[in-house]
């Protein structure tokens, strides 16, 4: 019950999705393409991977504190701070590259599920919207930038044929459930 427009997944599957995600959505599209974006992390592993890399990265942040102590005074400060960031900033392309593998067979999903692609589009369009300008550079984020998302997630879209969907989602209930309950408390 969170206000903020955010969702995740957890190795093996669990998944949470804020009250903020229904209550930006339009359409039952763009939960329906987050969800899929979440159920595409699981699927490749995601968390397992990134936990298996950050172990690797953590040796050669050790190195570079026992460099730098080694080395000493101003240098060895510079050397055991660049370690660190140096391998921050690797991390996070390799969890830009897992946002984008999940936003496209996140798309792939939501296609064969019947939903049109572009709403998950439109979800990130709400995000950057909600952001206000706010977001960091990509290359300080651990996420692609939303604009971008939204070119890559149209283009794969083009591409893809959308299969039937079923009906009876409870979509339009669930959001007027949603509009009956006290505000949703904020992170």
């Amino acid at each position: 019950n969170l206000k903020e427009i955010n969702a995740f997944a957890l190795p093996g599957g669990p998944m949470f999705v804020n009250r903020g995600m229904f209550d930006a959505a339009e359409v039952e599209g763009e939960v329906v393409g987050v969800m899929a974006h979440e159920l595409a992390h699981v699927l490749l592993r995601h968390g397992t991977a990134n936990a298996t890399k950050a172990q690797k990265f953590q040796i050669g942040a050790v190195a570079g504190a026992i460099a730098g102590a080694i080395i000493g005074g101003g240098w060895g400060e510079a050397i055991s701070q660049g370690s660190q960031l140096g391998l921050g900033a690797w991390l996070m392309k390799y969890s830009r590259d897992y946002e984008k593998q999940a936003d496209l067979l996140g798309a792939q999903i939501m296609a064969r599920a019947g939903y049109d692609p572009r709403d998950l589009a439109k979800m990130f369009e709400a995000i950057e919207r909600e952001s206000k300008g706010s977001t960091p550079p990509q290359w300080l984020s651990s996420h692609p930038n939303p604009g971008n998302r939204v070119q890559y997630i149209r283009a794969e879209a083009d591409k893809l044929t959308i299969g039937p969907r079923s009906n009876g989602t409870g979509f339009a209930s669930a959001k007027a459930r949603f509009a009956t309950l006290p505000p949703a408390r904020s992170m």
